[in-house]
């Protein structure tokens, strides 16, 4: 299957092919939400540069590490294939000219510092624009760029705690609220500033113009819970009846022997359930007989799933949705991942060979383009690995050895 799974194991980038080959890249980012975009839009083509401080971004430490191998976390493999790496110092003032010569030459410069840091530093939008009239430049913040909370420190959880998604994730019977536990926004935000910079570049060929855009991690979240989750804050006045949303449905059920996700949002797909479950005249009670009904008695509707659900295994009851149509899944574990028959089917996950941090399996790009593939052209580099072809293919020269 065209992909991540064909490799150029060891091989320099291949130029023409993927979406957006020919597109330079600069990325000074952190963490997930700029380097995760930017590894998109390599895998998609782009000549993507990461510029990293002398010790190397922190995200280099993170997850798990192969034993004798430092520098190379598996949250940071994962976020950072089909780059090349160049550790400048950037209060240095040679290696802050450096970088802003070769933003320069590049059509996208993505970065993640809190609003003011990149312009104090040196490498904001208005010192790199008089370079280039049309550059597209990503300010990545997390609560803004104005207000009274803008220039705090701000991770994933912080924002879920704001935006209402810990409240949303609250335990149905104590209300106890928590996250989830991923960094939901910081993979959201990610995603969208990979269209973002895919939606002005196309601006950029109809009109030659550069642009500045910004973009907030809490603007994110709020857009990414609000359609279906927040209902309850969505119409204004006295008059509104509260129909209840999927907030409160749960999903994952206990069985005799272990767990299974079972779900329903139509008539069809409730009766179909009910039916497995042996409790076919379920549809017809007035508490569940409506979509807006099933969501404002969830409560009452989750207990009586679950007690049907525990009467029999997990593997007597996948069989038996899956004839009846229902909405179900196993619940897999991590561990379980790469045996599954649906994603060894579609080939969503591939194995590769790192020349130092060794064998390793990540998912494939998302997208599948019939004429411009996307593929794994470089695995995700060590710390400063490109500096010298970088400097010589941007004509720069740095005074001497940090």
């Amino acid at each position: 299957m065209p992909g991540l799974n064909d490799l150029a194991e060891d091989k320099p980038a291949m130029a023409g092919f993927g979406p957006l080959a020919g597109y330079r890249i600069l990325e000074f980012g952190t963490n997930l939400t700029a380097p995760m975009a930017t590894m998109l839009m390599g895998d998609q083509g782009a000549d993507v540069i990461k510029v990293e401080p002398i010790a190397g971004e922190q995200l280099r430490s993170s997850g798990d590490q192969r034993s004798g191998v430092a520098k190379m976390g598996a949250m940071f493999l994962n976020a950072n294939r089909n780059k090349r790496s160049i550790a400048l110092d950037l209060k240095r003032a040679d290696h802050l000219d450096a970088a802003l010569r070769i933003a320069g030459q590049c059509d996208v410069v993505v970065q993640n510092f809190r609003p003011g840091v990149a312009d104090r530093i040196g490498i904001g939008y208005d010192a790199i624009a008089p370079m280039r009239s049309d550059i597209i430049y990503v300010s990545i913040d997390g609560l803004g760029d104005s207000g009274p909370e803008a220039h705090r420190r701000v991770y994933d959880i912080v924002v879920q705690g704001i935006a209402g998604i810990a409240a949303v994730q609250a335990d149905s019977v104590t209300g106890e609220p928590t996250t989830i536990r991923n960094a939901i926004v910081d993979k959201a935000t990610a995603l969208v500033v990979w269209q973002a910079v895919t939606a002005a570049l196309l601006v950029r060929e109809r009109t030659g113009m550069g642009q500045h855009i910004r973009v907030s991690m809490l603007n994110v979240a709020l857009s990414f819970i609000w359609p279906e989750v927040m209902s309850s804050s969505t119409l204004i006045g006295e008059d509104v009846v509260v129909g209840g949303s999927m907030a409160g449905v749960r999903y994952c059920f206990a069985t005799a022997d272990g767990h299974i996700l079972v779900g329903f949002v139509t008539d069809d797909e409730f009766a179909g359930v009910c039916r497995v479950l042996g409790c076919p005249d379920l549809p017809d009670d007035l508490r569940f007989d409506t979509v807006a009904k099933r969501f404002a008695n969830a409560a009452a509707l989750n207990a009586l799933i679950g007690a049907c659900l525990l009467q029999q295994p997990t593997g007597y009851w996948l069989p038996r949705l899956r004839e009846a149509d229902a909405v179900y899944a196993p619940i897999n574990r991590p561990d379980d991942l790469a045996a599954d028959p649906q994603i060894m089917a579609i080939g969503a996950l591939a194995e590769h060979d790192h020349p130092v941090a060794g064998r390793y399996r990540q998912p494939v790009h998302p997208i599948r383009f019939s004429g411009t593939p996307t593929r794994l052209h470089r695995h995700a580099p060590m710390l400063d690995a490109d500096r010298d072809a970088i400097l010589a293919e941007f004509g720069v020269r740095l005074a001497n050895a940090p």
